[in-house]
């Protein structure tokens, strides 16, 4: 008996929160995702009528399309630069420090600013990018990058990628774990830098990695500041990705049962992206 209530004192406030703010949110968006609900007043069941219009409606694939698309960059893209990066300063070369510094650095700013400051540069007639390229003679290469549709997305997606800051320092603390006997072993057998990198670091931190995947995917699922403050979503909506539609949903709409299964759809996505990451990675461990 007393073993039973040390159990509920330690797991009481853990299941206590999440029943809050986890298992009630969730049914309560399901059962909304049935309504069309205006968000005040009182709501109407209608069945799956909001997944059928989510399934005939050619927005909401192009959010999943998007969703998806953010989702590799980050997994085939981002994830190997902040390796990569973090194997080279695992090294200490010089002005390693500074560097890794300047890399982290846009992981502690708001997404918001960071996303308002590469608005800016891709802004046609005074951006940053457009002006480079004129000046060193690839005046063919200029476009009006966030309002053609051929580019948009390939504009947004550019910081999310290149921002390797929070990913690199993951890796770099894992790999200061990992003994030095293993590598100074290595090298008297005559292992390289690739051989010691592929055989020892890599699979030493391979936990790690299978987390930032993880936190790739659920980063993804909520990307929301980049295509809602550098596109609004647009053109044409080719921009649009599930977090920004649920927003359009329901602050321009004002359908909040459509938004609720949305919501319910993206919460399905994830679920199955990361047991695909989980699955690829057990098989990988193997």
């Amino acid at each position: 008996m007393a073993k039973a209530r040390q159990l509920a004192a330690y797991l009481g406030p853990a299941v206590l929160v999440s029943l809050a703010f986890v298992v009630f949110p969730l049914v309560f968006i399901i059962v909304m995702s049935l309504t069309q609900w205006a968000g005040i007043g009182p709501a109407t069941y209608v069945g799956i009528a909001n997944f059928r219009y989510l399934y005939d409606d050619t927005t909401f694939r192009t959010a999943i399309y998007n969703t998806l698309a953010w989702g590799a960059a980050g997994l085939f893209i981002q994830t190997p630069l902040s390796l990569a990066t973090a194997l080279i300063l695992s090294r200490k070369p010089t002005l390693w420090k500074l560097l890794r510094t300047m890399l982290f650095v846009p992981s502690v700013i708001s997404s918001t600013i960071l996303a308002l400051m590469w608005y800016f540069m891709f802004v046609p007639n005074v951006g940053l990018v457009n002006a480079i390229l004129n000046a060193i003679g690839l005046h063919s290469l200029t476009r009006t990058w966030l309002s053609d549709p051929n580019t948009a997305q390939f504009a947004i997606m550019v910081p999310f990628v290149i921002y390797i800051g929070f990913g690199m320092v993951l890796f770099l603390s894992q790999i200061s774990t990992i003994s030095p006997e293993l590598f100074e072993a290595a090298k008297l057998d005559g292992a390289s830098v690739w051989q010691l990198d592929r055989h020892i670091t890599i699979p030493s931190i391979r936990r790690s990695i299978a987390l930032w995947a993880i936190f790739i995917v659920g980063y993804v699922l909520r990307m929301f500041e980049y295509p809602f403050v550098m596109t609004g979503g647009g053109p044409a909506n080719r921009t649009m990705n599930l977090s920004l539609y649920v927003y359009d949903q329901m602050v321009t709409a004002n359908a909040y049962g459509l938004a609720m299964a949305a919501g319910v759809v993206t919460v399905i996505l994830g679920a199955l992206m990361m047991s695909a990451v989980l699955i690829v990675l057990r098989v990988i461990e193997r």
